[in-house]
């Protein structure tokens, strides 16, 4: 059976995991560790990636992520070449790091995100390499520290407490007495099953219970997708909209927020913020532009990039169409002719 493409749309929460070599280690030394994390620190803040879990173990990596704007398969190249590079240098080694590919599943927030973030931290336990979940806190290569208020590494603190609250809005002890119950109910269920999607996976189903099932059902879930039928197509949808773009008039997301936003002098966080300043507005609305009249992107999809409703977007294109055509110095900057 062929490799399915991998999916890679902005805005939805990846469980990302990837393991070495056969019979090496990813992470030899402290010095791994340390170069991994900041790599993580560096580059989900440069590409505003949220990290609602993670953790490093000798032979793997987990991170469950939410990539608001930048294009996966861009920072985890990134990621991935910087610390191959690191790391064959440090230790004087040639050839594979990786035993192929990472893999990147796409995650329905509800009622996966929850779990997710726990089987996450508890892989150390399941790894062997910690006893119980008191030894977690004396476990330094995970975000578990960040979760229970303990010292240790962090990627994005924003992101910590955004998962915290998955877990309880009231207050943050209280996020975190429940996060530790959940901890231990998953590892007295031994919950671990989410390297995956499709139908199996989605449904909690087990291999006897094909029997029992129609192809038309299975047929609504993807391998790629921990979802339901109603996700899936939502993300498959959303997919096809962004593959449907072509080399030659094809631009990145993050790399036309970065290009409008130095044109007009702002800081790309500017535009996500309820700012009515006329060189914000008029950037939102050329971006809006370009993605809807130029890139075929719908509302609802630019939106979500955007942190702005789907009739927003719609409105801020119109606008950035008047702005775009009458401004020669952008149109030869982003590089799109004007509409017939």
């Amino acid at each position: 059976m062929p490799r399915q493409a991998r999916l890679d749309i902005p805005d939805v929460t990846y469980h990302v995991f990837a393991k070495a070599k056969d019979s090496h280690k990813l992470f030899i030394c402290n010095e791994d560790y340390d170069y991994f994390i900041s790599l993580l620190q560096t580059i989900f803040s440069d590409y505003g990636i949220q990290c609602y879990a993670w953790t490093l173990l000798p032979e793997h990596f987990y991170l469950l992520i939410r990539p608001e704007k930048a294009i996966l398969k861009t920072t985890m190249r990134k990621l991935l070449t910087a610390y191959v590079s690191a790391y064959k240098q440090r230790h004087k080694t040639d050839g594979k790091v990786f035993h192929g590919r990472y893999q990147s599943i796409i995650c329905e927030d509800e009622p996966y995100l929850v779990p997710l973030i726990c089987a996450t931290h508890l892989r150390p336990i399941q790894a062997g390499l910690c006893n119980n979940i008191n030894n977690l806190n004396n476990y330094p290569w995970s975000g578990h520290q960040s979760m229970t208020g303990n010292t240790g590494y962090e990627i994005n603190n924003a992101a910590t407490q955004i998962a915290l609250k998955q877990f309880s809005e009231n207050s943050v002890p209280s996020a975190r007495k429940r996060y530790l119950q959940k901890l231990d109910e998953m590892l007295d269920s031994n919950t671990f099953n989410f390297e995956g999607g499709g139908w199996m996976r989605s449904t909690g189903s087990t291999r006897k219970d094909i029997w029992h099932t129609t192809d038309d059902e299975i047929a609504q879930y993807d391998s790629r997708i921990l979802g339901s039928p109603k996700f899936v197509r939502q993300v498959l949808d959303t997919n096809q909209i962004l593959s449907e773009q072509t080399s030659d008039n094809y631009i990145s997301i993050h790399h036309l927020i970065e290009t409008v936003s130095n044109y007009y002098q702002i800081s790309p966080d500017r535009l996500f913020e309820k700012n009515q300043k006329k060189s914000v507005s008029q950037a939102r609305c050329v971006i809006c532009h370009i993605e809807i009249n130029h890139l075929k992107r719908s509302g609802v999809v630019v939106g979500k990039m955007m942190k702005i409703q789907a009739f927003s977007a719609i409105r801020c294109a119109r606008r950035g169409q008047k702005i775009y055509e009458s401004d020669e110095k952008l149109q030869k900057l982003i590089g799109f002719p004007l509409l017939d």
